[in-house]
């Protein structure tokens, strides 16, 4: 009991009005929606052997602005049962899953190694309104300075989103000669494209905001910024809206949370994968079976997390 006579595990848990958790006779199997999946920049439905040259000659680039080994995530089913089993054990206040057992949680380390992000450096930050007066340009103009070209239609015109589909087709397009400043504004599209596909992504998963895209202005300082960083903190943020049981959809990295429980919780694999494997930095790519019964597989991942022992947790010990 706390001096002020309340229970401390009553004033921890301030959220359970609104918690999924407190409402499964309300909502007893509420699956999130599907999340969209990043489509690989280069895929195209025809074999095309330009298409690997465009992808190497960037490769130099995105290592220079420590995105290459995020560039090689593939395309991979999300299992959103799983995903909604998880959130229902998030506790916003402590930022971890609350388990029979115990806490866990994501962490910086999780993030470098299976999205081989910078977590060191500067923060990702800047400002959503006010960018005339700002960066002394109309943002548009900021966007064709730095991407090369901006096209109607292909923009918003409040929301200041580029859409993510405009991004991949134009880096399909890339010059297999383009002189190196030319290679370098696609190099930001490219990262544009990461970070509104799969790192920093909303909820519909097919826009990127513009407010990224100061970050990417010197291309020698992007590397400095603290990109793993924002990324967890965007699934952090996504997961505490999603425990919200009016909530039907989640943003954030689902990547990273999938390829965290996969890791760390190796029996939810979907095949037999060394700890090696599961560094995206291989290229792997995880895939789950169609979730025609979402429901019934929510409920048999919430049965399991109910009687999980701390010794199935895969726990990296560095020295």
């Amino acid at each position: 009991m706390s001096s002020s006579g309340m229970n401390v595990e009553e004033n921890l848990n301030r959220l359970d009005e609104i918690h999924i958790s407190a409402h499964l006779h309300v909502k007893p199997a509420r699956v999130l929606t599907s999340h969209g999946t990043l489509v690989d920049v280069f895929s195209t439905e025809d074999a095309d052997p330009s298409m690997e040259i465009r992808r190497q000659i960037l490769e130099l680039y995105l290592r220079r602005a420590g995105f290459y080994y995020a560039s090689l995530i593939k395309r991979f089913e999300y299992d959103n049962p799983l995903i909604s089993a998880f959130v229902k054990r998030w506790r916003p206040e402590t930022h971890t899953f609350h388990l029979p057992w115990g806490e866990c949680t994501v962490t910086l380390e999780d993030v470098a190694m299976q999205l081989g992000l910078p977590i060191n450096g500067e923060p990702v930050s800047g400002i959503l309104r006010s960018w005339s007066k700002f960066h002394q340009r109309d943002i548009w103009q900021w966007c064709e300075e730095l991407l090369g070209e901006i096209f109607d239609g292909h923009v918003g015109t409040t929301k200041y989103n580029i859409k993510l589909k405009w991004l991949r087709s134009r880096l399909q397009q890339m010059s297999l000669d383009s002189p190196e400043d030319v290679v370098v504004r696609y190099a930001r599209r490219y990262i544009m494209y990461l970070l509104g596909g799969v790192l920093l992504p909303d909820k519909a998963n097919n826009t990127v905001h513009v407010r990224y895209l100061p970050l990417l202005a010197n291309y020698d300082v992007i590397t400095t910024y603290s990109w793993g960083s924002a990324t967890l903190c965007w699934l952090y943020s996504a997961m505490c809206l999603a425990t919200n049981y009016n909530v039907e959809g989640m943003s954030g990295c689902h990547t990273l949370l999938m390829s965290w429980i996969y890791f760390r919780l190796s029996f939810w694999a979907p095949d037999v994968m060394s700890p090696y494997t599961f560094s995206l930095a291989t290229r792997w790519a995880g895939k789950r079976g169609k979730n025609d019964y979402a429901e019934q597989h929510l409920q048999r991942h919430c049965l399991r997390l109910d009687t999980l022992k701390v010794d199935e947790v895969i726990i990296l010990v560095v020295f």
